[in-house]
C-alpha cells in the first residue's frame, strides 16, 4: 500500500495514498487526562461511527508499543475519517520531551488543511461542579462566532486546562484559528466512561450524529460496581482494625 508523508524534523504525518482532507472538515481529538475522557470519547466515536483509518503520526519519541483491536494492529497515534470529520486518536500521551514539537506540527497541519473548526475533548474535575450543567467549554477567540450552537457555559475564571490539550488550544489561539475545548465533569483517579458518554451525547446533538454510547455506559456501571466493592472492603478492613 502506498503512502504520502509530510516531514519535519523527526515528525511525520503519514496519510494513506489518495486520502485528502476536504476543506471545511471538522477535526476532533482528545488526549489522556482527567478521567481519560478525551481519549475515551475520541476512540469510542471512531468505533461507533465505523470511521476508516486514514493515517498515522510518527515521531522520534514514538511509544514502543502496539496492540490489537478488532483483529487489526493499532499504533500509538492514528488518524480516522468519517464524512466531514477527521479524528486523531492518541493511545498514549505524546512524550513529554517532544510535546511542544508534536503539538506545533499538528496545529500547523490543521491550519494547512483548512479545517472549519477544531474540537478538543477532555475532562474537568467533578469537585468543581457547582450547578446542573455537565460541561464547560474553552473557545479560542476565532471560535466565538460559532459558540451559540453548543449552549455550554464557559470555564470559570481561575480554573485551568492542562497538558497537550492546553498546548493545542494555545497554539491555535496564536494562529487565530477556531477551536473549542469541550470539558465534561469527571471522576479523578480512574477512567470515567460515563463522562465520555455525556461528551458524545452532546456531539451527537450538535452534529446530528448517531454514535451509540451504550458500551460506554456499560463500562461505567462495571467500573462503578468495582469501585463500590473496593470502598466496601476498605471500610470493613478499617472496622476490623478497631478490635483485637
Amino acid at each position: 500500500m502506498a503512502f504520502v508523508a509530510t516531514r519535519d524534523s523527526g515528525f511525520e504525518i503519514i496519510l494513506k495514498d489518495g486520502f485528502k482532507v476536504a476543506p471545511g472538515s471538522t477535526f476532533i481529538c482528545g488526549f489522556h487526562g482527567l478521567g481519560e475522557v478525551g481519549f475515551l470519547s475520541t476512540a469510542h466515536l471512531t468505533r461507533a461511527l465505523e470511521a476508516r483509518r486514514v493515517g498515522f503520526i510518527k515521531s522520534d519519541m514514538l511509544p514502543l508499543f502496539v496492540s490489537m483491536e478488532n483483529e487489526r494492529l493499532v499504533l500509538p497515534f492514528e488518524l480516522y475519517a468519517y464524512e466531514s470529520f477527521v479524528f486523531l486518536v492518541p493511545r498514549f500521551q505524546p512524550h513529554q520531551s517532544e510535546q511542544w514539537q508534536f503539538i506545533d506540527r499538528v496545529a500547523r497541519w490543521i491550519v494547512e488543511n483548512e479545517f472549519s473548526e477544531v474540537l478538543l475533548l477532555g475532562g474537568l474535575d467533578a469537585s468543581f461542579k457547582e450547578d446542573d450543567d455537565d460541561m464547560r467549554c474553552v473557545p479560542t477567540t476565532a471560535y466565538k462566532p460559532l459558540l451559540d450552537k453548543w449552549s455550554i457555559p464557559l470555564l470559570e475564571e481561575g480554573l485551568f486546562v492542562a497538558g497537550p490539550l492546553a498546548l493545542l488550544l494555545a497554539e491555535l489561539e496564536m494562529r487565530d484559528y477556531p477551536a473549542l475545548g469541550l470539558l465534561t465533569y469527571a471522576t479523578r483517579g480512574r477512567p470515567d466512561p460515563r463522562s465520555a458518554a455525556t461528551m458524545l451525547e452532546k456531539i451527537n446533538e450538535v452534529y446530528g450524529l448517531n454514535a451509540s454510547v451504550d458500551q460506554l455506559l456499560e463500562e461505567s456501571k462495571e467500573i462503578e460496581r468495582l469501585e463500590k466493592m473496593r470502598k466496601s472492603i476498605e471500610s470493613e478492613d478499617r472496622s476490623s482494625d478497631m478490635f483485637v
